[in-house]
């Protein structure tokens, strides 16, 4: 795959992670000129309908979801065998590989993460989607602590009617509910249990339950009690440990209903805030409600085989309402005693009653008097940050034309003003990275210009407006400057062929360009020394304000012809020649083999680099016969 190009847009550049049904790679977008993430579902698969519907449900389930803390996905496509998804590309570690290195986080750290999902969660889920797969796998971190939810491959509609994928269990087996376990219908609690145990790794460095079969771990986070954090690890604090067995409850009922419930805990956790019981659903504030039944608490269009309330729970009820009904009664009786002692024996009532003042608004000086003129006696009960000068009465109690008695106190709750905070430092980082710290910290992001720089990388906040460490009302926004990186100007290349040095350097600084490196061409031509021959860009082309653009220039140069070149043959002359670059010519009809009696210019000239040599050669003479030796007589012996 590497090279490719799909779509016509994104050239695959490098593998980056491997699943088990698709491969990730990094991929140049073409016309945007950035770097994004492609999934590509393995060849294998491409031909399974069920395998790629899932895939595809990827894509179509968070195409509409755009927050901080999800993967963005850009683009699906197809081509022949190859189906893929473009998303952004995310440079970090996943949550599973920083608990590998460093085994515990810490409780800031855990506290930071575990936000940073449940906002995730909190979008998908107000988009009525359930991530059903929330493990530190498909968590990316990024260096500036940004946490990234990806991998919706198995989620889907709150309001779906499918359960299972062809009745499997769908998940991950050491982070999915009970309910999961089990093939039941799944919602948004279920995420909820995943992000309790996905918080129990970070906090112990190991997940809760493990075997060596997936079907074990699931009957043990079936049947098993979650263990305590804190037995592992004694660091954590015990209001960390709460939001985990809070969030883990074997039976949804007893969890956060909520993600938005389980953000409060965490928040304020963070804030540094002693946590006395996790958060529940108003159900400290008194109410008038009817008879509670189970069914009513769960979520809509959410159905559990094990909702039903038990037997001591059912005991439980009943005793709770038995005791409501005697209080009930008792403040009847209470009352009708009461009243009965203020009235003489005629029936008439003694004291006069008088309706409580409209005080909302009023400072609490004004309200005293207002109260003290209607026989009323003035009590503060307590006091709220909001957005009223200080000390403005907010609420009242018993509430204004309330019919009462004189001499009864009413009691406000007075503003104590805007809570004020202090502005963190969000220069250095990203748009995304700083409206989370902001979040975490009570601000929002306000309005976000750009500017060229050239000291800040592109996509970094230059600077901040109010100032870091300035004291603000909470819920303030902070204004960011984000650099675009340095101005690029484009400059058209000049020609340079046949210019002198100089004036290269000259019209190269009219376009903001500049020459690079000179290399250096010898010449034997002293008109053409000093000119350029060869440009690294030809002319016309587009590029960068200050780009060098390098430049090959003729430098005369002089050769010696060697003097020792009489007597050789016309060859080894013509090879000596060549390699001094200059370019020999038999004359007269020489030949390779003959003798070299003379060259032209001689032997000793200086010449100019590439210049021609005459060779003038000689058959080599044929050697001399040797003279013939005369005969001696043959002697004959005598008879």
């Amino acid at each position: 795959m590497i090279g490719r190009i799909l779509g016509s847009r994104y050239e695959i550049t490098e593998k980056i992670a491997q699943g088990g049904m698709s491969v990730v790679y990094k991929a140049l977008d073409l016309n945007l000129n950035r770097y994004d993430a492609v999934k590509v579902l393995k060849e294998e698969f491409s031909t399974n309908k069920d395998i790629l519907e899932r895939f595809k449900q990827e894509a179509n389930a968070v195409a509409f979801l755009s927050h901080p803390n999800i993967v963005n996905i850009f683009n699906v496509g197809s081509e022949g065998n190859i189906h893929y998804i473009v998303m952004e590309y995310v440079k970090g570690k996943t949550l599973k590989e920083i608990i590998r290195e460093q085994g515990s986080l810490s409780n800031e750290e855990i506290l930071n993460y575990s936000y940073q999902i449940a906002r995730a969660l909190e979008s998908a889920h107000n988009s009525n989607i359930i991530h059903r797969d929330i493990k530190p796998q498909n968590i990316i971190v990024t260096k500036d602590d940004l946490v990234k939810v990806t991998d919706f491959g198995i989620a889907k509609h709150s309001d779906s009617a499918t359960i299972t994928n062809s009745g499997k269990i769908i998940g991950s087996a050491h982070y999915f509910s009970p309910e999961q376990a089990r093939g039941n219908m799944t919602d948004r609690r279920s995420d909820i249990y995943s992000l309790g145990i996905v918080m129990y790794e970070m906090a112990t460095g190991k997940v809760p339950f493990d075997a060596e079969s997936p079907i074990t771990i699931a009957l043990k986070h079936m049947q098993e009690n979650l263990p305590s954090p804190k037995k592992d690890n004694p660091k954590i604090s015990d209001g960390l440990e709460k939001v985990i067995l809070k969030a883990t409850a074997k039976n949804p009922i007893d969890r956060y209903q909520r993600i938005e419930e389980m953000m409060t805990d965490l928040r304020t956790l963070m804030n540094g805030e002693r946590l006395e019981a996790v958060s529940s659903d108003n159900t400290e504030n008194t109410q008038v409600m009817g008879a509670v039944v189970p069914e009513r608490i769960a979520m809509k269009n959410d159905i559990y085989d094990d909702e039903k309330p038990s037997n001591s729970k059912k005991k439980g009820l009943i005793i709770g309402l038995a005791m409501i009904l005697v209080v009930v009664a008792g403040a009847l009786i209470g009352d009708a005693v009461f009243s009965r002692s203020n009235e003489d024996p005629s029936g008439i009532v003694e004291e006069e009653e008088v309706a409580v003042p409209d005080l909302v608004g009023m400072t609490s000086t004004e309200a005293e008097a207002e109260l003290e003129a209607l026989g009323l006696v003035y009590e503060i009960q307590s006091t709220e940050t909001s957005d009223q000068p200080v000390d403005t009465v907010l609420r009242s109690i018993p509430e204004k034309d309330t019919m009462v008695k004189k001499g009864v106190s009413v009691s406000v709750i007075l503003s104590a003003g805007e809570e004020k905070l202090f502005v963190p430092d969000i220069t250095g980082s990203t748009v995304e990275g700083a409206e989370i710290v902001l979040g975490n910290n009570g601000f929002i992001l306000g309005t976000v210009n750009e500017e060229y720089s050239d000291t800040v990388p592109k996509g970094e906040i230059i600077s901040q407006d109010p100032m870091v460490n300035m004291s603000m009302p909470k819920g303030s926004a902070v204004n960011v400057l984000v650099s675009k990186g340095p101005e690029i100007v484009i400059s058209l290349v000049p020609e340079l062929i046949g210019k002198t040095e100089r004036e290269a350097q000259a019209l190269l600084e009219a376009v903001g360009l500049s020459i690079g490196t000179v290399t250096k061409q010898p010449t034997g031509n002293e008109e053409q020394s000093g000119r350029v021959v060869e440009q690294s860009i030809p002319k016309d082309t587009e590029v960068k304000e200050g780009t060098k653009i390098n430049v090959t220039v003729y430098e005369y140069t002089e050769v010696t012809i060697p003097s020792n070149l009489i007597g050789k043959t016309a060859g080894e002359v013509a090879n000596i020649l060549r390699g001094l670059n200059l370019k020999p010519e038999l004359v007269d009809g020489t030949q390779n083999g003959d003798i070299v009696v003379d060259v032209s210019p001689s032997s000793g000239s200086t010449v100019g680099y590439g210049s021609a040599v005459k060779i003038l050669g000689e058959p080599e003479p044929e050697p001399e016969p040797e003279p013939e030796q005369p005969e001696e007589p043959v002697e004959t012996p005598a008879p």
